[in-house]
């Protein structure tokens, strides 16, 4: 690979350009900014969805892994997830709440 020697004259636009102050420099970098595709809350906004995390003990866990084992399964061989048990006990939850207080949201 052949090393050339940098050229003596710089382009134009490098000649004219005015140094920035520090200040601007640091205004620009605490403005921040955001995704150009609008991240998560677009998609969220746009698929009807939100995401959580949830934490849990490790016997909540090992309670709700128990407890869908025990599931009988006629079609299945695999168990039922984690993910989907939770989301079942929660709109089992959100329906008994609603019909306490005599409410439908959903």
């Amino acid at each position: 690979m052949a090393i050339t020697k940098m050229p003596d004259t710089l382009p134009t636009a490098a000649k004219q350009a005015k140094p920035v102050s520090e200040k601007k420099i640091q205004e620009f970098i605490n403005k921040g900014g955001k995704p150009t595709g609008g991240g998560e809350e677009n998609l969220a906004k746009s698929s009807g969805t939100k995401s959580i995390k949830l934490i849990m003990t490790n016997n909540e866990m090992s309670a709700i892994k128990e407890l869908r084992n025990k599931r009988p399964s006629r079609s299945r061989k695999i168990p039922i997830s984690v993910h989907d048990w939770v989301i079942e006990a929660i709109q089992e939850k959100i329906e008994r709440e609603q019909k306490k207080y005599g409410l439908t949201l959903l």
